[in-house]
This record gives structure tokens, sequence and C-alpha cells, in this order.
């Protein structure tokens, strides 16, 4: 059956169409879309969006403010354990030794940062380069480990096919039932070849000593591909667009007015005119003698700040953050909208920091931490441990925190949980509120507006203090104890 000339097919009865399978005119857009596995697309395009979003991060001041907006949201000041002793004193144990390796040096295998500053080091790679390798390096000292960050380009990815341990991936090998066995790695990055030489082989490294960190977007994909992919090409062209914009600006400026004449005469030309070949601001170029003037008009770029703003919002998505983080522009933002995106956003970053960097990195090294430590005999037993990611900046810090309080009271959070999520260890704080008040106490300090009065304790016997206005019940530190007792 033909309509205006086009073959048209009949549908049987219960056959579905699906318009967006259509391979005619309108389908050629979908050219690369290939019925292949993840690993197939990964291995032919890794080198090539490894490289480029590394460059863009290099020379694309969006590209690097939106790898900054990822990093620095999902690791921020770290994620830090809580250790679960069974009494305090072990806790303080733990911590006590957790600091001596993990909030210093010690931990690095190069001796730079600490084990947040690791984990902000292990981001930022699996944001530019889509993944990261971290080697647990055995050494002499009080905990007889260090951690080696190396860039996933380390993973020798020519590595294909089966061999004597199984089957091999990508530099991934597993084993003939398809387990995770270990790693092909290089010694060195090989874009530092020309320091080490081509010639060696890569080695295999077994998964027990070995931790790789990626975010896992399809069942099965053994590496993984940079943030952003969607956006590398209007990152691209978008750079172009506003450097000839800028390149257009400038020129015109150079240009201020235009000196023409009907006269071919030569030799009547200003004798002080110069024909150079280079423009500068406030030129008056000078064509014929008996000119007629005419004054530059600048291109419009009205229509520049709505163009941008478009652009940027898919480069912003790409990256899953808002629009406003990535080119921090506040400026059409009110409390409401601001508070939609932030939840909005903020799942993004709970996922990298508990689907992703809590499994995949600070338990594994906490084991590792563990082992360690049994061996040195630095503690006497294992101790498990939560995570706690840094807390999200609140917004409207009065509502929020009101909000937390009316949570804790309706027993849907802990106090200790909300404590952490403000980046402090819950018995850290509480020793150091207990340490003020006996030091207030002592000094006979009320400090009236860091003391609040709870209306159930308003009128109880022993409670007849006042505050600075005369009014009864104001609570000070010392009857505030013999109230709570």
């Amino acid at each position: 059956m033909k309509f205006f000339g086009f073959e048209l097919k009949r549908v049987k009865k219960g056959e579905r169409y699906y318009e967006a399978a259509d391979k005619g005119r309108r389908g050629k857009s979908f050219r690369l879309a290939r019925a292949t596995g993840p690993n197939a697309e990964i291995s032919q395009a890794l080198a090539d969006l490894r490289a480029r979003s590394r460059l863009m991060c290099r020379n694309n001041g969006w590209g690097k403010r939106a790898v900054e907006c990822v990093v620095k949201n999902t690791i921020g000041e770290g994620i830090r354990p809580a250790p679960l002793g069974k009494t305090l004193e072990e806790n303080q144990l733990v911590k006590s030794v957790w600091r001596r390796w993990a909030e210093s040096t010690a931990c690095d295998w190069y001796g730079k940062t600490n084990l947040y500053g690791l984990q902000e080091q292990a981001m930022r790679s699996i944001v530019e380069g889509g993944d990261i390798i971290v080697i647990m390096r055995r050494v002499a000292g009080e905990i007889p480990l260090k951690l080696q960050l190396c860039e996933g380009d380390i993973i020798d990815h020519t590595r294909n096919g089966k061999n004597d341990f199984g089957m091999a991936r990508m530099g991934v090998q597993f084993t003939e039932e398809g387990e995770l066995k270990g790693y092909w790695l290089w010694n060195y990055h090989p874009g530092d070849g020309y320091i080490y030489g081509m010639d060696r082989q890569s080695e295999f490294y077994d998964k027990r000593d070995i931790l790789h960190i990626f975010e896992v977007l399809r069942i099965g994909q053994v590496r993984g591909v940079p943030f952003g992919v969607p956006a590398f090409m209007k990152l691209s062209d978008f750079g172009d667009y506003e450097d000839s914009q800028l390149v257009k600006q400038k020129i015109a400026t150079n240009y201020v007015a235009f000196v023409s004449s009907d006269s071919v005469d030569k030799s009547d030309f200003h004798k002080d005119w110069k024909n150079d070949d280079c423009l500068e601001p406030g030129a008056i170029e000078r064509l014929a003698m008996g000119e007629t003037i005419t004054f530059a008009e600048p291109p419009s770029v009205g229509d520049y700040d709505v163009y941008s703003t478009r652009i940027l919002q898919g480069i912003a998505a790409a990256y899953g953050i808002t629009y406003e983080m990535l080119t921090m522009d506040y400026s059409r933002v009110n409390f409401t909208s601001g508070r939609m995106a932030k939840i909005d956003v903020t799942q993004n970053f709970r996922s990298w920091q508990y689907n992703m960097m809590t499994v995949q990195f600070c338990a594994p090294v906490w084991e590792w931490f563990m082992d360690a430590c049994m061996i040195s005999g630095a503690l006497p037993n294992r101790v498990d441990t939560d995570w706690t990611a840094p807390r999200v900046q609140q917004l409207d810090p009065v509502k929020e925190t009101n909000a937390l309080i009316s949570q804790r009271a309706a027993g849907l959070t802990t106090l200790s949980e909300i404590i952490r999520e403000n980046g402090r260890d819950p018995q850290e704080l509480f020793e150091e509120m207990k340490q003020e008040n006996d030091m207030l106490e002592e000094l006979g300090i009320v400090l009236n507006p860091f003391v609040a009065t709870p209306k159930e304790v308003i009128g109880k016997e022993g409670n007849d203090s006042k505050d600075f206005n005369g009014n009864k019940g104001f609570v000070t530190v010392k009857n505030l104890k013999t109230i709570i007792n």
C-alpha cells in the first residue's frame, strides 16, 4: 500500500509497532544505535573518552567546574568511619589507632595526603577517567599497610580472551565460571612509557590486593567510563562558540570608524597613513582621500545569554548536577526551587557515596586496616564500622534544623546520626559538651543564648532560677543536671 509515494506496511492485528524503532528517514539520527554488550561499547571508546575528558578538564572551564562539583559534593571533608565496638573504651582505642594511620600521610604510598585526601583523588580519577585502581602495599611499621592509588590506565586493556586463568576482558581477569579473579596491570603509567620503556609485560595481581572502583551503569560492566560523556560534544562545541563570540567582539571593537572616498588618486593619500597588518583598539581605517566617515556598530550579543543557559543546563544534566552548581549563578533561584534542586541532585551524591565509594573503597580499606592491626598487634580484636558521608549544606538552617529536631522527636532518626551527617563524631561531640559544661559550672558562667528551657521542666521543684529578663524557669548548667537526673 502506497500513500503519497511512500510504502506503508500493514500492521497485523495484535502486533505492536514502535515508531522509535523506525529505520527510515526519521530514524537516521539513531544510526549509532547498536545491540552491543556493555564491554563491547566501552572497549572501543574508553581510551578516546578518557583522553577527551582530561583534555576538557585541562582546557575547558565548564568541564573543570563540573568535575569539581561532583568530587567536592561527593567526598567533601571525607566519608568517615564510626566504629561499632562493644564498649566506649574499645571504640576510643580503635579511633586512636585509626587517626594515627588514616588521618596522617602514613596511609599514602606517596606520602602526600591522608585517607580522606585519597578518597578525593580516587573520586576525581573516577569522574575524569572512568575508574581507579588501589593497590595494597605491605610495609613495616605500627600499621604495616599503605595505599597506592593509580589511574585506570595501568590496567592492560589489550588483555582479552581465554588464558591459563580463565577469561580476560579489557585487563580484568575472570575464572571460567565468570567470577572475578584479578587484574593485569602495568607497573607504570602507559602514558609515561618514554621514561620506563615499552618492552615490559603487564603482570597479574590477585583481587585480594587490588580495589577497582567505578560506577556500574550496565550489568556485567567491567570498566568504568568518565562522567558527563553525553555532554562532551556540547562542551567542545560550546567552547568553540564562546571563543568565536569573544574573537568577534574583540575584532569589532578594533574598528571605530571607516573613512572612504570616491577618489582613486593614491597620490593624495595622507602622508602619515600606514597600511599595517594588525588591529588595535580604537583604530580608524583610512581608505582614500576625499573621505566620508561611517562609525562601526559592534554585533549584538542579545541572544547569547539565553542560548548559553540552555547549553549549560544540558551539560549540567549530563554530569548529574544542577545548572546553578555548574555556573554559580543563583540569580533565578528562590528557596523552593533551590530546595527542590538540592533534593534532586542529592540523590546522585548519595548514590555515589554509599553505592560506590563506601562499598568499593571504604569498606575494603577498613578490612585491610583491621588485618594490618591484627598482624601488628595494634588492636586486640576486629571491630566493624559504619560509614557516614559528609553533610549536605543547608539552604535555610533554621527551617532544616527544626525539621531534624522533629524527626528526632518522632523517632525517625537518632541524634548520633544527625551529628555524623553534620561531619562530627558523636562521642567526640558529647565529650566536648561535657568538658565545656563542667568548665562553665566550675567558673559559674551561664550562657543564656545557648541553654534551652524545655516546657516540660519549667515549674519543676528546684527550678527557681531566672533569666536575664527576670523570667522564672531559666535552666542553668547546674540545675539542668539536677532536672535531668
